[in-house]
């Protein structure tokens, strides 16, 4: 099942975008400590989450997901410290009372996603719900790993779509 959200987000992504399926590298996981140490010293207060394949271990794209939740006082704030460590968002949502902004850079040749989403916001907290499912029950995390191969190219749709299914399946199981 595909809720209405993640439905308009499928619809939004060009068709015929290919991804690759690869091994987990432990390489992306220390890009991904020295991005969130960047993070830390600038904005020490900050809750930055580690999400994604790289975090849990597994297979994936190998491309580095890392949210900064903030509260709607904190957001010019985290904004504009972000964009001089980072520079210019790829995006940023137009949403007064939960705006989310999305930078889209390499490093150590590891795409990385950085994301300021609202602390309370239902997506972000849904986000971490199914990270602390993952993160904690290994059964669901290698049924979640399954699902994403085999290793190699892939229809990004598609590949999207699945991992929308197993995340609604194991958010109504909880």
């Amino acid at each position: 099942m595909i809720k209405e959200s993640q439905e308009k987000y499928l619809e939004s992504l060009p068709d015929g975008k290919i991804i690759e399926v690869k091994p987990f590298d432990p390489n992306a996981r220390k890009a991904a400590d020295n991005i969130i140490m960047e993070i830390k010293d600038a904005l020490p207060e900050a809750d930055v989450y580690f999400f994604g394949a790289v975090a849990l271990g597994i297979a994936g794209q190998n491309d580095i997901d890392i949210s900064i939740a903030y509260n709607l006082k904190d957001f010019d704030y985290y904004f504009a410290t972000l964009k001089k460590l980072f520079g210019p968002p790829s995006r940023i949502g137009t949403s007064p009372k939960n705006k989310s902004v999305k930078w889209e850079f390499k490093r150590n040749s590891f795409d990385i996603e950085l994301y300021m989403a609202l602390k309370d916001s239902p997506g972000f907290e849904e986000q971490r719900k199914v990270f602390e499912i993952l993160s904690q029950d290994k059964r669901m995390r290698d049924e979640y790993e399954k699902l994403k191969l085999p290793y190699g190219p892939i229809d990004f749709k598609a590949y999207m779509r699945k991992k929308y299914e197993f995340f609604n399946k194991i958010l109504s199981n909880s």
